[in-house]
């Protein structure tokens, strides 16, 4: 089951994933260096990825967003 769902042109599947590591450090850097979440925040999160998903899109500027996963890939 996909979790990003890759806009890119200009990147494939696995320079994608590299970049969402790029990006966890950078939102991580922005926080003050660190960033916090419960087991319970975890559970809910990946039960919502049942019906939402990450979108990527990069060319100037880098745009993520949540959106709501399409039947295809449920």
């Amino acid at each position: 089951m996909l979790q990003i769902l890759n806009f890119s042109e200009y990147a494939n599947d696995e320079e994608v994933s590299y970049l969402t590591t790029l990006l966890l450090y950078h939102l991580v850097e922005r926080c003050g260096g660190s960033l916090q979440f419960t087991v319970e925040d975890v559970t809910q999160i990946r039960a919502s990825l049942a019906t939402k998903m990450v979108q990527i899109q990069l060319g100037n500027e880098v745009r993520l967003r949540i959106i709501d996963r399409v039947p295809e890939l449920q």
